[in-house]
């Protein structure tokens, strides 16, 4: 029998002798009990052969039959909390892309209808077939014809539109707040608006589920994105966060790697082309894990998708986190840090996370901090705090974020800690570059700010990737 006296969890508890036989996975029953020296079970009333060292307390049959049945009780509370919890966690499969048309803000155009009668500005180097699908799409839902004008320059079009001599544009909505944080472009985020909107939804070609392993796999790679939006977890978007969490459960270590977001690679979709790594999240999460497969020369296993709701959702559940701060800084409207522990809530954690402009290193130390908040998640989650709120853990995180960890798997994992609560091993690592002015695939014409990959950098990530994957059990 194994007992943690921490937490309170009764495990694996087997007796094969004149008293029945005995199996409990694990309990949450806060119980302890010892079997004497020789043999003899000092809590037995009749029945078997220690009576004759001590006749007093419950029948030991007794003792087992409420052991037997606490254990099957809290071991089904927490299967059917996992079960409800996984019931409710959406697959990556599927992602929606939003498609509109924008008029400026004072416009008296209030429907498709009202801009029929002049031409609609459209990208023909960007996102192309997929706008022009969604606008005959849009044009035989509202039984109307639309004309339309084609540009090859992004910004051309933006200006003309500003200037009043293209009165509407029909643009990927996802384009939308990476222009507007633009130099000259700011007007994006505040004096447009929609007159119609369409969403299709978007199979993934990187998450069919492939053959679940009968056990935990020995080592796997899980890429953590968090997309800059609120509300729904299927819109695609940029990813501003963009870990890999290098998982070895023989070992129980951990390493965290981040990416900036302004790195500068390259992936399928730009023929050749170099981006930034946020963009890619913005042609599916498949898209980001496959830059980063490209850039590491890793396989990822799994990927985990949340946004700001999500995050909020999850760090409040859990009852708020610990969080360990280098530098004191405030973030306007939400609180201020002090250099050392901080205790926060959802929303502070995700300031926490977010902030960059309060720090010499801006994005470096973001990275720095998110890889932090992820560490404190999992400190948390391996704590006696999970197993005495489980409960009302497993009701707060459900819809907080999408997976393509089958659910089998998640299931074999949170039993896993249930029984074995060890610390985890955590560490962590941010590639570094160098910050410049590039071209980009998803910007075409704009000089922004990017960085340029140290392959040194990047070697040592690949490195200590390895490392993690072949340790052993110690």
């Amino acid at each position: 029998m194994d007992y943690n006296s921490h937490t309170g969890v009764l495990y694996s508890l087997r007796r094969s002798s004149q008293h029945d036989s005995l199996e409990i996975e694990y309990t949450s029953v806060n119980i302890f009990w010892y079997i004497g020296r020789g043999g003899n079970c000092n809590w037995c009333h009749s029945g078997c052969d220690a009576d004759k060292e001590d006749n007093g307390g419950f029948g030991f049959r007794r003792v087992v039959f409420f052991c037997s049945k606490a254990g099957l009780l809290a071991g089904n509370l927490y299967l059917t909390q996992t079960e409800k919890m996984l019931s409710r966690v959406t697959n990556t499969k599927a992602e929606e892309s939003t498609v509109s048309i924008y008029v400026l803000k004072d416009s008296p155009a209030q429907s498709l209808a009202d801009v029929k009668d002049f031409k609609v500005g459209i990208l023909t180097n960007l996102d192309y077939e997929h706008t022009k699908t969604s606008l005959k799409n849009m044009e035989e839902e509202a039984k109307v014809t639309l004309g339309t004008a084609e540009y090859n320059n992004m910004f051309t079009m933006l200006q003309e539109l500003s200037e009043g001599k293209l009165r509407s544009i029909i643009l990927n909505d996802a384009y939308v707040p990476v222009i507007g944080e633009l130099e000259g472009y700011t007007w994006m985020s505040s004096e447009i608006r929609k007159v119609e909107t369409i969403t299709t939804t978007v199979e993934s070609t990187a998450q069919v589920e492939a053959e679940i392993p009968e056990n935990i796999p020995d080592s796997f790679i899980l890429y953590i994105s968090g997309i800059d939006t609120y509300g729904g977890l299927s819109a695609r978007s940029r990813s501003d966060v963009n870990i890999l969490a290098v998982v070895n459960t023989k070992s129980r270590d951990i390493f965290l790697l981040s990416t900036p977001r302004d790195y500068y690679v390259d992936f399928s979709v730009t023929g050749g082309q170099k981006d930034k790594l946020t963009h890619a999240g913005i042609y599916g999460i498949d898209t980001s894990m496959e830059a980063l497969e490209k850039l590491y020369d890793i396989q990822i296993d799994y990927c985990l998708r949340m946004n700001f709701t999500g995050f909020i959702d999850i760090i409040d559940a859990l009852g708020g986190i610990d969080v360990y701060s280098d530098y004191d800084f405030s973030v306007e409207n939400v609180r201020s840090y002090a250099k050392g522990m901080n205790h926060v809530n959802g929303l502070e954690a995700l300031a926490f996370a977010r902030e960059r402009y309060s720090f010499q290193e801006g994005d470096y130390q973001r990275a720095k901090n998110q890889m932090e908040v992820i560490r404190a998640v999992i400190q948390k989650c391996a704590s006696s705090a999970l197993l005495s709120n489980y409960t009302s853990i497993m009701e707060g995180i459900a819809g907080s974020f999408e997976t393509s960890v089958p659910k089998e798997q998640i299931g074999e994992l949170v039993q896993m800690q249930i029984q074995n609560t060890t610390a985890w091993n955590i560490t962590s690592y941010t590639v570094s570059g160098t910050g410049m002015t590039g071209y980009t695939y998803s910007l075409p014409g704009q000089a922004v700010y990017v960085i340029e990959p140290s392959l040194d950098s990047v070697a040592e990530a690949k490195q200590k990737i390895q490392e993690i994957q072949e340790k052993t059990d110690e």
